[in-house]
């Protein structure tokens, strides 16, 4: 009997299996993240909740070659030992593209946020391959920037005070405030801190004013205190 079909059926099949397998670990091998090139800008915004401690948000932007990256995200280096300046190491990585993409420098950001975070951490690093590495110090016993904002409205008889519309107008003057200081990509957490009304009396009041208190990221400038000009004392006049 002629074995040489069934032999040459074998040494087939064996090539296609080593084939794939090769393809396999080459689509593999580009499917793994990779840290972005360049990082470009980095903020962050501590979060102090009732509860303690309180919470980090990182958000970071970096530069990639070329169109395609996917599945941007931030990692956070994990320490036997807690570094002694304090310093947390981030790394912003993604996924290049597996196939042709567009040859044009684009840019990939992503956002961590880190529940609790540790006393120990000072401040954070962004590792970027080639330029930008960005270190940010915190400042001691920071504190969330907050501000408040207040709406009202006035109704009537036949149109009772609305709360949604006093809120509306609440949220109208924070919208104003966003982008202060020349922010472009500012983002907003409110909640309503207050809600106070009032009916009734000779001039038949009918009005709501709700109250919201606002934290941005990255932060509001801190407003300046306008100093205290000292009176000098008058020398007394002898009579």
């Amino acid at each position: 009997m002629n074995r040489l079909p069934q032999i040459r059926y074998v040494l087939l099949a064996m090539t296609l299996s080593l084939s794939s397998a090769i393809v396999l670990k080459a689509d593999e091998a580009k499917s793994k993240p990779v840290t972005v090139s360049k990082i470009l800008k980095v903020t962050h915004q501590i979060e102090i909740e009732e509860s303690f401690p309180p919470n980090l948000y990182v958000k970071a932007i970096g530069e990639v070659p070329t169109g395609g990256y996917t599945n941007v995200k931030l990692e956070r280096a994990i320490y036997v030992t807690p570094p002694k300046d304090g310093i947390q190491d981030y790394f912003l990585k993604a996924i290049p593209p597996s196939g042709p993409a567009i040859t044009v420098i684009s840019q990939v950001e992503a956002i961590d946020l880190w529940h609790g975070f540790p006393g120990w951490v000072k401040g954070i690093r962004m590792h970027g391959v080639k330029d930008g590495i960005v270190v940010i110090k915190f400042e001691p016993d920071q504190k969330p920037v907050r501000r408040r904002f207040t709406g009202g409205h006035v109704g009537d008889f036949a149109h009772p005070a609305s709360f949604e519309k006093a809120l509306q107008a609440a949220i109208k003057k924070l919208n104003e405030a966003l982008y202060a200081g020349g922010v472009k990509d500012a983002s907003v957490k409110w909640k309503v801190v207050k809600t106070s009304g009032q009916i009734g009396g000779i001039a038949d009041l009918n009005q709501i004013t709700v109250t919201i208190v606002a934290e941005r990221q990255p932060a509001w400038p801190k407003k300046k205190q306008p100093q205290r000009i000292r009176q000098q004392k008058k020398p007394a006049v002898s009579k």
